[in-house]
């Protein structure tokens, strides 16, 4: 039986950044996009998988007395309802149920970009509706940025697309456009699969992180190391924490159904499995 591969982490520090309110209410706020053909869409190649992953966090949330679990697809994925105002003249966030900041849980899942070139480092997520702009760019550390997570509820985002946690974009200040209790952002390094496989480690993913493990069994769960070279799937959780031993203690403990308070935003913490070396990005 092999051994499991080790965990490694990077630290980066930052400026501080001051706390937003949070809302009692359990709440999941997610969005998948499969179809970019047809009207108002973006375009792209469709995807198939995007259903069935997201679909999954939405009836565990629901099992698990949420107190709403805003799931939509395709068009509905709409540049509004992910960008922060203070950010974008359009952003609407905040705007609750639909605003993915307004819940405690959000999730999105689409193709994804980067850019970690010419001074900018950002992710960005294909939208599904083109009526505003089709990309939301986020995490940048210099102009351009369009979401800013945690001042109103969010808690936890899933990024799953590919490049949605970049090792060159947190290595230049990138991902630090949060606030709040937000605690934990988790991606990927490199390209992500659509895919049955890709799915079914989601879904175990979920089911076993109710309470705890919420960073500890993304990164174990979704990353995948097939036969061949340069192909691996490097999933990566970004953590906010004062310290070493709070982002430790974050990532191990917090759950969907158990959050935690990463105290400040001064230093995040890039957790991911050593070795893994995917299409897309530098061994990690």
């Amino acid at each position: 039986m092999p051994s499991k591969p080790m965990l490694s982490l990077l630290a980066l520090s930052a400026a501080l950044l001051a706390s937003g309110p949070a809302d009692a209410a359990k709440e999941g706020t997610l969005y998948y996009v499969n179809d970019f053909d047809g009207p108002d869409a973006c375009g792209g190649s469709d995807l198939s998988w995007g259903d069935d992953t997201v679909g999954h966090l939405n009836d565990k949330l629901d099992d698990w007395s949420f107190d709403t679990s805003y799931y939509h697809g395709n068009l509905w994925l709409d540049f509004r309802d992910v960008a922060d105002v203070d950010e974008d003249a359009n952003g609407e966030d905040e705007v609750a149920n639909r605003g993915i900041d307004s819940a405690d849980i959000g999730m999105m899942y689409s193709h994804g970009s980067k850019l970690c070139s010419g001074g900018n480092y950002y992710s960005s997520v294909l939208l599904g509706d083109d009526s505003s702009t089709c990309r939301l760019r986020y995490g940048s550390s210099y102009a351009g940025n369009d979401a800013w997570w945690g001042d109103t509820d969010l808690n936890a985002m899933i990024v799953d697309t590919c490049y949605s946690a970049q090792l060159c974009a947190w290595n230049n200040d990138a991902y630090y456009n949060v606030d709040g209790n937000f605690a934990a952002l988790l991606g990927f390094h490199g390209i992500s699969s659509d895919g049955r496989s890709h799915t079914n480690n989601f879904e175990d993913f979920v089911d076993s992180s109710r309470y705890n493990g919420l960073g500890d069994n993304w990164v174990d769960d979704l990353t995948r190391r097939p036969i061949g070279s340069n192909n691996d799937e490097c999933a990566v959780a970004i953590i906010y924490a004062d310290n070493l031993s709070d982002a430790n203690f974050i990532y191990d403990y917090m759950g969907f159904d158990d959050w935690k308070s990463p105290g400040s935003h001064t230093v995040s913490y890039y957790y991911y499995i050593n070795g893994c070396n995917p299409n897309g990005g530098n061994q990690l």
